[in-house]
C-alpha cells in the first residue's frame, strides 16, 4: 500500500508544482548541479543527458582529427569508516576503514561531422580498468528532432540523481549498463523526450537463446529549468548491474520480470532541491531465484529515495536522504537515512562528507558509515 501511496504522491506533487511553475514568473536563482557541474556525487540521468546535449551542440573545430576530440574526466578519492551490527549475538560485529582511490573516469567526445558524434569513457573502479561507455550518436535537425544512440551505454531506465556520495537504493536496483540501440524523439524542443531501446540482457529465461529479447522505454518531461519528472519501463529488471549479482541463476529464470520507475526533480525557493524516485518490479520473482536458492519466498523487490538539499550558495550545500526498499533482503536496506555536506573548495574541486544509517529486513543487521570524498573534475 505504501508503494502505491509513494508513487501517486510523486505524480500529484509533480503536476501541482508544474502548474505553479507555469503560472508563476520565473525567478533568478542559483541553479542545481545540472547547470553548475560539480565534481563528486552520484551521476544520474539528468547529468548524463546534459553531457550528451553539450557533446551534440559542439561544432567541428578543425580538419585535423585531434581538433575534433574533447577530453574530460573525474578523479575521486575516499576515506571511510563503517560499522555493521548483527542481530545474531553469535555473529561478531564488524568495523572497517580505508583511504583509497575510489573512481577515475576519462572521457573522449568527438564530433565527426554535424549530426554524428562519438563517445568513449574509460573507468577505473575496484582495481579494474574498463570501457564503461562507448557509443555513436546520430541526431536529426530542427525539423526532425530525433536521435539514435548505438553502443554500450546506461539505458534510459530510472533517474538516479543524488547529492550523496553513496548510491541511492533505486540505483542499486535499476541502473543498467548494456550494449543497446536507443532511439528517441523530442517534442516542443526539450519539453518531452520519448525514447525506446532494445538490448540483450544479462538475465535470461530458462531454455531461451542468447538473443536481443529485452527493451526499455522512457517518457521524460522538463517543464522548465526547475522541474523535471518522468516514467520509465524495462522488460528485464534482473539485468540491472548490481541487482544481477544477487540473481541465483541468471540464465535460468522462470520468466523475465519487468520493472518500472517514476521520479521528479524540483528546484524551488531559490536554494532548495527536492528529488524523489521509486523503482520496482512489476511481478514476482519465483522462490529461490533471488538472494538464496533455499529462499522459500516469492520476491517483488522495490526501492525508493527522497532527498532534500539546501544550497547556501554556489559553493556549499547540505542534503538529507530517506530511502528504503521492500524484499531487499541484505542486498538493499529496508530503510536508510543520512546527511551530506558538499563544499566546492576550489573550481571543479569538491569535498563531501556523508553519514548514512541503514537497517535491513527482519532486523538482521544495521550499518553506520561515515565517508569523506575529495573529487576533481576536468
Amino acid at each position: 500500500m505504501r508503494k502505491v501511496f509513494f508513487v501517486f504522491s510523486i505524480f500529484f506533487l509533480s503536476l501541482a508544482i508544474g502548474a505553479t511553475c507555469v503560472m508563476a514568473q520565473e525567478a533568478e536563482a542559483y541553479k542545481h548541479s545540472t547547470d553548475v557541474q560539480k565534481a563528486g556525487g552520484v551521476k544520474g540521468l539528468e547529468q548524463r543527458l546534459k553531457h550528451l546535449e553539450d557533446m551534440v551542440r559542439r561544432s567541428v573545430e578543425g580538419e585535423k582529427w585531434y581538433d575534433r576530440i574533447h577530453v574530460s574526466g573525474l578523479v575521486e578519492v575516499e576515506a571511510g569508516y563503517s560499522k555493521v551490527d548483527y542481530k545474531d549475538p553469535a555473529t561478531e560485529d564488524e568495523k572497517s576503514g580505508d583511504v583509497d582511490l575510489a573512481n577515475v573516469e576519462l572521457v573522449f567526445d568527438t564530433r565527426i561531422v554535424d549530426q554524428v558524434d562519438g563517445h568513449i569513457m574509460l573507468k577505473y573502479e575496484d582495481d579494474d580498468v574498463f570501457i564503461d561507455e562507448g557509443y555513436i550518436v546520430l541526431t536529426g535537425d530542427k525539423n526532425f528532432p530525433a536521435y539514435l544512440i548505438v553502443g554500450r551505454q546506461y539505458l534510459p531506465f530510472g533517474h538516479f540523481d543524488s547529492h550523496f556520495i553513496s548510491d541511492p537504493t533505486t540505483l542499486l536496483l535499476g541502473e543498467t549498463n548494456e550494449g543497446a540501440a536507443v532511439a528517441g524523439y523530442r517534442i516542443d524542443g526539450s519539453l518531452v523526450d520519448l525514447s525506446l531501446g532494445v538490448f540483450n540482457g544479462r538475465a535470461q529465461e530458462s531454455g531461451e537463446d542468447d538473443v536481443i529479447d529485452s527493451f526499455v522505454a522512457r517518457a521524460l518531461v522538463t517543464l522548465n529549468e526547475n522541474l523535471m519528472f518522468g516514467l520509465s519501463y524495462t522488460s528485464n529488471l534482473a539485468s540491472a548491474d548490481a541487482f544481477n549479482e544477487v540473481i541465483v541463476d541468471t540464465e535460468n529464470l522462470d520468466s523475465l520480470v519487468s520493472g518500472w520507475s517514476a521520479f521528479f526533480n524540483y528546484q524551488f525557493s531559490d536554494h532548495f532541491n527536492l528529488i524523489a524516485e521509486y523503482v520496482g518490479a512489476f511481478d514476482d520473482f519465483k522462490a529461490g531465484e533471488l538472494y538464496d536458492a533455499s529462499d522459500g519466498k516469492k520476491r517483488q523487490p522495490s526501492a525508493w529515495n527522497v532527498e532534500l538539499a539546501y544550497m547556501f550558495n554556489d559553493k556549499v550545500e547540505v542534503a538529507v536522504r530517506y530511502g528504503g526498499s521492500d524484499d531487499g533482503e541484505t542486498f538493499l536496506p529496508e530503510s536508510e537515512y543520512g546527511c551530506v555536506v558538499n563544499w566546492t573548495i576550489f573550481e571543479s574541486t569538491n569535498l563531501g562528507i556523508e553519514y548514512l544509517h541503514c537497517e535491513f529486513e527482519d532486523d538482521v543487521q544495521e550499518t553506520d558509515s561515515l565517508t569523506a570524498q575529495l573529487a576533481i573534475q576536468f
